[in-house]
């Protein structure tokens, strides 16, 4: 047998290509396989009778054409016709006679390959009647000549059927023996004669001749001594034990398990044998017939008893003629018949001459259908279809004529003939035809499109395509499997590549109602074209870089859509990209040694194995003895092998060198491949993004999915070293200072992607282990114990590299599991993989040898299997099951380079959360979210981590505060115990200036409410979550009215009072109570957000308002148990707390109360001795006076009761408590009907008042009266207000004499009225103001009479602030009221019970309308005043005011736009949030007309900053903010084009004409103006790129335009610049110094001077403004360019990213350092000066062309877009360019011509403005 091939080697190599090892052997070598009993050779008779050779014969035919081939057949037939005897011969045949009977030539045969042993059977007895049967078969031209010459031939002597032991057996194979024939027959007979039966018919003494040889054979070995030269060391002494006892011992495991003969096949039985020859003699008819039929079509004729043409043939019509070509019938015989004998080991008995001759005749049906066209047009009909089928199934014939041609190829023949490259030409580009035009083109469609007729036409005739398809993916299988046999040439590689590449990218459906073959149908033939890819890659080294390529550069034709991209199944379901796992493959068979890295030493033991046989040719068993050479052969080389161990054990590491090298080799290939791809992957995903055009971003993400996803499959190992290499450019990129940030982020979610699967991989490990606890295998002990050592980083490699260790693990499993040409690849380069290792060590940069004394036996062992012999199991190792397998190869991963980088990956990761980029950190703390998500233990084993994942918290970019409050979620979820560390700062979030993160946090607030059971966390979150119900982010707001009905009403929906509930929901309930009473109590805010709350929640407009409704009722019902008996609540909460709670849920909802409920808190009412008292008494006079109107039906006996209680506490009671008690009163009237009490007490109060109205009260001895005269004037005020006495004004008239109006709100208003003179205390005067406006609330005509806005006015212009307060305050509830009004109106059919139930009439008036009015056209000016005057709460006031009269449109809104503009910007939070939630209702509501009014508004903002405020600053500190931010948020809700111009107008605002600038204040006042509008621009927070670019634009457009006019006139007036004839103009100033005329200070006009001086500061602080924000947003110039050019980029619509560490602080310093530039002369100097310098420099100070402005109006400087130059100078200190003066020397400004100018002759500056960008 052959000798074992290495892992990868395949059993044969013939090339079609002329080589140094299938050339004709040399003239030296010809006497070994030259036959001296061939020499003689008869001459032919008349050239008909070929000369018999020993040699290949020829595949052409011995006649030349049909014509000569007739001539032969009739002179034979003239020759039979003529008689033999008593005739003459002719002389041709005459000299054929003589010529055989002098020839000493013997013809032997070989013997049959399963020839029987059984001589009986072989020999059979017979007679020479035997010969005449045979001869009476010939001619008689050829029968005469046989009779009449003597050719003795011979069938070989079989041997001896008796067993023998295996020494002798060998023996006897090895020596040839010649058998003696006795001749039986007489001397005188003719040769002939004598021959034929002694070869067919002479009994042969079979025991007798075995006998004689026994006997005289003795066996010897002999050994010949050493050379002289030789070393001892270099040989191996075997001591040879005896046999064993046993008999089943003594036979290996391996031999009872695959019995072969000699050429390692196995040995056939009797059946096998009888069906080997039946198929061969089957294969022999069936091609003889074939054969006699093309002949007979040659020659136009058939003879009788043979098949006709037709049978077998088919004629084509081609351009060339006819031509005829086996049919498909006879074809799928043929192949069929040949697959066959080639599997039973018979195909080298077939002759090379039918074979070729079969090629031959499968040739034509190629030619034809290479001419025929299958591409399927989309416009055909009916005919045009049916012509294409009658072509498909002619390819389709040829498509299984060339299976034929290739089944031949890959038989393992090594006659060249049948190679024919010309012909594989042929069947290739059948098969390119096929796929390309036809299938491929057919996959590709789909039922929509310009596609979908061909679609339509393929689902027709899908039966004849898939019939295509199916013998295209045959053929493929058959290249495949002849690229593994067969050496190619160069151009036929390589067609065959760009073929399966082409194949390889065909999108195919990514559903089955989109395919026409069927998804799964196509991806089979793919897989086909993936292994043959890979095996080209395997077995020509050289093309692999250019198969990379073509793969890689195709990359961009997969499908984008991950679901269309993953249709490569794996075995347990895992679907991956084909071409992921193509290059999985691809990296891993570097590492595997290839056919041709061992084809020479192949084939030089293939032709050394030929010599021997031929050497050996005349003994009897020509066959066995090759076959026991080549394998004397291979064990020579284990011998020799296993010397060279021995030898190395005693010299040390220097001869395992060589191998260690090549070792070394292959495992840096397979490494360099993977870089390569990572390279080309990284390289081309750097530069593009995932909504780019470009897809390689996304191709990198898919396949990083995919290597993470095979990670731990053995039988992938290339995923590991793919993210090794990938692992290693990520840490490059990552700490490379010149990577960009996209570039940083993409290798942190790269980073992110592989720290996660090297955590997945260690939880699968941990989980495998305990799976393998329960096994007593020594293996699973081993594995256990070595991951259990890796946890603690104790794990040794020589534990991991011993022979019976995770590396044998994973190799037994592969190899017993699979013989895919995929998992042998795996399997080699696993073993590679630990050669190395052993070798080498871990280190791959180790150049030295790392191999301890202990392992170097097993590194030899390895070094041999991976260059020489296969790998095969052992008795040592048992069988792994596929649990071991996948532990070993977790272990192995773990421990190699990628595994090991896992602390390494993190460390970056932590690195990037503290990085100075914003995107960088917002990456780095997603990628350790993912991480932590993995494994939650990182947390404990790195406390470090939490501590830097809180500093992120006050980051000031909003990406990195919502990416930190990610990961506080994901940590609190992975360590509950962390809710503690990181609830103040989750609790911050909710004050977050981002609304994403408000959102955020609010959503994360939920989860920990949920999960906490502490109250005290609860009520702080509640508190939190309620604030937000009023945030100014409608969005926010929803979410926090959505999140308080989820925490506090859902879990009690279905609990009804009246229900018995289980215990833990009543135990719930009771917790939920006490949380509301704790979160009520933690601040007054939280009850007036939670009343409105709980309206709506328990509103018509909710989702949910009955549920909402059960549950409060629950609520409440606890809630009054918890009155009754405080132990009832947990933590016992006190009563007044209790109540008011339940005073929010009164007003927000009476109807949740019941009679029953009321009755319990009677008698809280009825002592009010302490202030506890107090306080529980107005919480029940609340709950009483809201609920009371909404009962049906109450108990008299109760509402006297109650009605006594309070009337006999109602002198005691403060005017808070009065206002409730007296609306309660008059509530309990209208179902008692007693308004006589009430009269009377009116009646008596306005007496006293009337009495006491002369009473001087300004006399301090009066006091006492005037506290008396106080209450009551509180007690008249709110019995009118309350209690509708119009239509008792009778009985009132009747009992008040000096009284006779008809009104009685009049009447109380006029006894109140005297005492809100100017004369009387201004304390005196406050109430009854106070109670006159509430009267006028109630009943609103009254605000029309005169005297009364008289009042009015005279308190509003000129009064104390504190009437003033109370006046407004009279207004606002009065609009307040009317507010509520609109909004039970607006609902649908609420009615409020206040306003419009039975017991509040009185609160109705029927001249709301006129009194509003009143209010906004008669006091809208006063209130503006007062709310722009002050900050305080009068201001408040007046602010809710002008907010109310704006709400109800009552004045035009530019009359208060401006006014709550300013307003934004107060320092009072209450006013600024008021006024922006109305600013921003009306420029929702009046966009268009709010734009004339922003610039009115911004002067008017910037008066109330310097006269109220008093600070003109542009900005608010920690952080700097705009104080127009408010402002700037609601324009950014506009369109771009709407934000365009207000930039526009905004920067107009600060520009000026310098001869109109008025500089007399100190500082000027356009200055100070002008400095708190750039400050303004320079904080905004903007909302777009667009919008940066747009403000930066206008201020460059006037710092060019403005500034040129500026710098001229400086350089002229103030430097006297002058430039001598011929001297460059485009100097600075500080260059034309020199030459400069200075005229003398008291020269220059101090005023011209001072206007310069301001407008060059103006224009400077513009310009540091400019530079700021592009620093502070990295706008450059190529985004400027692209602003003008493509304004509706989508890039522009995006967000910009601020830079971090840029917080303002050197521009403010630089602002106040221009704002000092007047102080001094000095400094006025030093400031023009820096001015002009900059206009002269700075190359991106340009004039823009205005829109239809002349192009010669106004001063310019030369535009750097026309130079072609860029905005922004490159780094390393690169010059900008210097600005040629833009006026003639004589100070006239001359006109520019517009276009490019010219750049020769400037200078460059050796310093840029922009280099300070930097310093920001």
């Amino acid at each position: 047998m052959p000798p074992l091939l290495s892992l990868g080697e395949l059993p044969y190599s013939t090339s079609l290509t002329p080589t140094s090892e299938n050339r004709g052997l040399p003239q030296r070598k010809a006497p070994h396989y030259h036959s001296p009993s061939r020499s003689n050779h008869a001459k032919p008779l008349n050239g008909i009778i070929p000369i018999p050779s020993a040699s290949v014969p020829n595949q052409q035919s011995i006649f030349l054409n049909p014509s000569e081939l007739h001539q032969a057949r009739t002179l034979l037939d003239q020759l039979d016709g003529v008689s033999v005897q008593g005739l003459v011969l002719p002389e041709a045949a005459g000299h054929a006679i003589l010529s055989l009977r002098s020839s000493t030539c013997e013809f032997k045969f070989k013997k049959p390959q399963g020839l029987a042993t059984n001589l009986n059977n072989i020999i059979p007895p017979t007679t020479a009647n035997s010969y005449s049967g045979t001869s009476s078969r010939l001619g008689r031209m050829a029968n005469s000549i046989l009779l009449n010459t003597d050719v003795a031939f011979r069938y070989p002597t079989p041997s001896s059927p008796e067993p023998r032991d295996s020494a002798t057996q060998v023996s006897s194979t090895a020596l040839p023996i010649k058998l003696p024939v006795t001749p039986q027959t007489p001397k005188h007979r003719p040769r002939n004669e004598t021959a034929y039966p002694l070869n067919s018919t002479t009994p042969v003494n079979v025991e007798h001749i075995m006998g004689s040889q026994r006997t005289n054979l003795q066996l010897k070995v002999v050994v010949p001594p050493l050379p002289q030269s030789s070393d001892a060391n270099d040989y191996r002494v075997f001591h040879v034990e005896s046999p064993a006892k046993n008999p089943k011992q003594a036979v290996s495991k391996k031999r009872k398990r695959d019995e072969v003969n000699g050429n390692g096949i196995s040995a056939p039985s009797k059946d096998q044998r009888a069906l080997s020859d039946a198929t061969f003699t089957a294969f022999q008819e069936l091609t003889s017939d074939i054969f006699e039929a093309e002949n007979d079509s040659q020659l136009q004729s058939s003879s009788n008893g043979l098949p006709n043409r037709e049978t077998y043939f088919v004629q084509h019509e081609g351009d060339g003629g006819a031509s005829l070509t086996i049919n498909p019938e006879t074809n799928v015989k043929l192949e069929s018949c040949l697959q066959k004998v080639i599997s039973l080991g018979r195909f080298k008995d077939i002759t090379v001459s039918q074979l070729c001759k079969i090629q031959d005749l499968c040739e034509g049906a190629l030619v034809f259908a290479d001419l025929l066209d299958v591409r399927i047009d989309p416009g055909w009909g009916s005919d045009e279809i049916s012509s294409w089928v009658e072509r498909a199934e002619s390819v389709n014939a040829s498509l299984r004529s060339a299976r034929t041609v290739l089944r031949i190829m890959v038989g393992g023949r090594d006659e060249k003939q049948i190679y024919s490259e010309e012909l594989l030409q042929k069947v290739l580009s059948v098969l390119y035809k096929v796929m390309d035009t036809c299938v491929s083109p057919v996959v590709e469609s789909r039922t929509s499109g310009t596609d979908s007729s061909v679609f339509e036409i393929a689902s027709a005739q899908k039966k004849v395509i898939l019939q295509l398809l199916h013998n295209a993916t045959k053929i493929m299988q058959l290249l495949l499997e002849l690229l593994t046999k067969v050496d190619l040439a160069e151009v036929t590689i390589t067609s065959i590549e760009f073929f399966v590449i082409r194949l390889l990218f065909v999108e195919n459906a990514h559903a089955e109602k989109e395919s026409v073959l069927g998804i799964h149908k196509f991806e089979s033939i793919r897989r086909t074209t993936m292994n043959m890819t890979a095996q080209l890659f395997l077995r020509y080294p050289e093309q692999r870089r250019f198969i990379l390529d073509e793969v890689l550069v195709s990359l961009q034709k997969l499908p984008v859509n991950r679901q269309q991209a993953r249709q490569y199944k794996l075995e347990d379901g895992t679907n991956i990209q084909l071409v992921s796992a193509l290059l999985m493959r691809l990296v891993h068979s570097c590492a595997t040694r290839s056919v041709s890295q061992s084809s020479k030493r192949r084939k030089f033991n293939l032709a050394e194995n030929d010599s021997t046989a031929t050497s050996r040719s005349q003994g009897h068993e020509d066959q066995d003895s090759g076959s026991e050479d080549a394998e004397r052969t291979s064990d020579t080389e284990n011998d020799n092998s296993e010397g060279h161990t021995a030898g190395n054990q005693k010299r040390g590491v220097s001869s395992t060198a060589p191998l260690a090298k090549d070792v070394r080799l292959l495992y840096d290939a397979a490494g360099s491949n993977a870089q390569y791809i990572i390279e080309f992957f990284v390289s081309r995903a750097s530069t593009a993004s995932r909504t780019g055009d470009q897809p390689h971003r996304h191709l990198l993400d898919m396949f990083v999915g995919d290597l993470v996803s095979v990670l731990n499959f053995p039988d992938w190992p290339g995923s590991e070293l793919l993210l090794r290499a990938l692992f290693a450019r990520m840490e490059r990129i990552t700490s490379s200072d010149k990577s960009t940030a996209p570039m940083k982020n993409m290798a942190l979610e790269v980073l992110g992607a592989a720290g996660s699967a090297i955590l997945d991989v260690t939880t699968n490990a941990r989980h495998l282990a305990k799976a393998l606890e329960n096994d007593d295998s020594e293996l699973s002990a081993t594995l256990i114990q070595s991951f259990e050592d890796h946890l603690t980083n104790q794990v040794e490699d020589g534990t991991l590299l011993s022979w019976t260790g995770p590396y044998r693990a994973v190799i037994e499993y592969l190899g017993a599991s699979s013989s895919d040409p995929q998992t042998i690849g795996a399997q080699g380069y696993h073993l590679t993989q630990w050669t190395k290792m052993v070798l080498w060590g871990t280190n791959s940069t180790n150049a030295t040898l790392q191999v301890p004394s202990a392992q170097l036996e097993l590194a030899n062992e390895l070094s041999r299997i991976v260059f020489g012999r296969k790998w095969s199991s052992s008795g040592d190792f048992n069988l792994v099951s596929g649990t071991q397998c996948r532990l070993a190869y977790d272990l192995i991963i773990l421990n190699m380079g990628f595994g090991r980088a896992f602390n390494q990956i993190f460390q970056i990761l932590l690195r990037a959360v503290r990085s100075d980029q914003t995107t960088v950190r917002s990456r780095g703390l997603k990628s350790v979210t993912q991480m932590l998500e993995k494994d939650p233990t990182l947390l404990d084993r790195m406390p470090h981590v939490i501590r830097l994942i809180i500093n992120c918290a006050s980051d000031q970019s909003p990406m990195v505060r919502d990416s930190s409050l990610t990961l506080i979620g994901k940590c609190i979820v992975l360590q509950p115990a962390l809710e503690a560390q990181v609830l103040e700062t989750v609790l911050g979030f909710t004050n977050d200036t981002a609304a994403s993160i408000r959102k955020h946090s609010m959503k994360l607030l939920k989860d920990i409410y949920l999960r906490n059971k502490s109250q005290k966390t609860r009520a702080e979150i509640s508190e939190n979550l309620l604030h937000r119900v009023d945030d100014l982010d409608e969005g926010v707001s929803d979410l926090a009215r959505q999140m308080f009905e989820d925490i506090w009403l859902v879990p009690f929906w279905n609990l009804s009072p009246a229900q018995n509930s289980s215990v833990e929901r009543a135990i719930a309930l009771k917790d939920q109570v006490t949380l509301i009473i704790r979160t009520v109590q933690r601040g007054e805010r939280t009850s007036q957000v939670l009343q409105p709350l709980l309206s709506q929640a328990l509103g018509s407009k909710s989702k949910n308002p009955d549920a909402n409704t059960t549950a409060c009722k629950a609520i409440v019902a606890a809630a009054f148990q918890g009155i009754i008996d405080t132990a009832e609540l947990p933590d016992r909460p006190e009563q007044g707390s209790i109540l008011q709670t339940l005073t929010v849920f009164s007003r927000a909802c009476p109807k949740l109360f019941t009679q029953s409920q009321l009755e319990h808190l009677q008698p809280y009412i009825t002592n009010l001795s302490t202030a506890d008292d107090l306080n529980i008494f107005r919480s029940v006079v609340v709950i009483l006076r809201c609920v009371m109107p909404t009962l049906p039906v109450m108990q008299k006996d109760f509402l006297k009761q109650v009605q006594e209680d309070l009337l006999k506490n109602i002198v005691k009671l403060a005017k808070a408590e009065l206002d409730e008690v007296v609306a309660c009163l008059w509530t309990i009237n209208g179902e008692l009907g007693n308004i006589e009490k009430l009269i009377n007490i009116e009646i008596s109060v306005l007496n006293k008042l009337y009495s006491s109205r002369l009473v001087d009260l300004t006399d301090t001895k009066q006091h006492a009266e005037l506290s008396k005269i106080k209450r009551l004037i509180l007690l008249a005020g709110h019995f009118a207000k309350h209690c509708d006495f119009e239509s008792q004004s009778e009985k009132f008239s009747s009992k008040l004499s000096w009284w006779a109006g008809s009104s009685v709100a009049e009447c109380v208003i006029d006894s109140i009225k005297p005492y809100a003179a100017k004369h009387q205390p201004l304390s005196l005067r406050s109430v009854a103001m106070d109670n006159i406006g509430m009267i006028c609330q109630a009943w609103p005509k009254n605000f029309n009479r005169p005297e009364i806005t008289l009042m009015f006015q005279h308190v509003l212009k000129d009064d104390d602030p504190e009437l003033q307060r109370i006046v407004l305050s009279s207004f606002r509830d009065f609009f307040t009221v009317q507010d509520h009004q609109i909004e039970v109106k607006v609902s649908s059919g609420e009615r409020d019970p206040l306003a419009h139930g039975k017991l509040g009439g009185s609160m109705t008036a029927s001249d709301n309308d006129g009194a509003a009015a009143l209010i906004a056209q008669g006091f809208l000016k006063d209130i503006l005043r007062i709310a722009l005057s002050s900050q305080g709460p009068y201001a408040l006031t007046a602010t809710e005011v002008i907010a109310s009269i704006t709400r109800q449109g009552l004045v035009h809104p530019k009359e208060c736009g401006p006014a709550l503009v300013a307003l934004e910007t107060s320092t009072n939070p209450k006013i600024a949030e008021v006024a922006f939630q109305q600013h921003r209702n009306l420029h929702q509501q009046h966009e268009s007309m709010f734009e004339r009014e922003y610039m009115r508004a911004i002067q008017e903002a910037y008066s109330y900053q310097r006269d109220v405020v008093e600070d003109l600053y542009g900005f608010t500190t920690e952080p700097f903010k705009s104080k127009l931010r408010l402002m700037y948020e609601v324009i950014k809700t506009s369109k771009s084009k709407y934000q365009s111009k207000f930039f526009a107008n905004f920067c107009a605002k600060i520009d000026f004409d310098v001869t109109k600038l008025d500089v007399s204040a100190d500082p000027p006042t356009h200055l100070q103006y002008a400095r708190f509008l750039v400050e303004n621009l320079a904080f905004f927070d903007y909302g777009r790129v667009e919008d940066v670019l747009q403000a930066t634009s206008c201020m460059e457009k006037i710092v060019a335009g403005t500034g040129a006019g500026i710098a001229h006139a400086i350089n002229t007036e103030v430097f006297h610049v002058r430039l001598e004839p011929g001297a460059d103009n485009s100097a600075s100033v500080t260059e034309q110094a020199s030459c400069a005329v200075e005229v003398p200070l008291k020269d220059i006009d101090p005023l011209r001077l001072r206007r310069l001086t301001t407008a060059s500061m103006i224009l400077s602080m513009l310009w540091e403004a400019r530079t700021f924000l592009r620093r502070l947003y990295g706008i450059n110039a190529s985004q400027q360019r692209r602003e003008n050019k493509a304004k509706a980029s989508k890039d522009l619509s995006k967000p910009p990213t601020k830079a971090n560490g840029i917080t303002g602080d050197k521009f403010v310093d630089s602002i106040s350092r221009t704002m000092r530039s007047l102080d001094t002369h000095d400094l006025v100097l030093a400031q023009c000066k820096e001015f002009a310098d900059l206009l002269a420099i700075d190359n991106e100070v340009k004039v823009p062309a205005e829109d239809g402005e002349d192009d010669q109006g106004r001063l310019q400087t030369p535009s750097v877009e026309d130079d072609g130059e860029s905005l922004v100078p490159p780094s390393g200190g690169s010059r900008a360019t210097k600005r040629k003066s833009s006026v003639s020397i004589s100070g006239t400004p001359h006109k520019k011509k517009r276009g490019r100018p010219p750049l020769g002759g400037r200078k460059k500056s050796t310093k840029s403005v922009d280099e300070d960008e930097d310093s920001y």
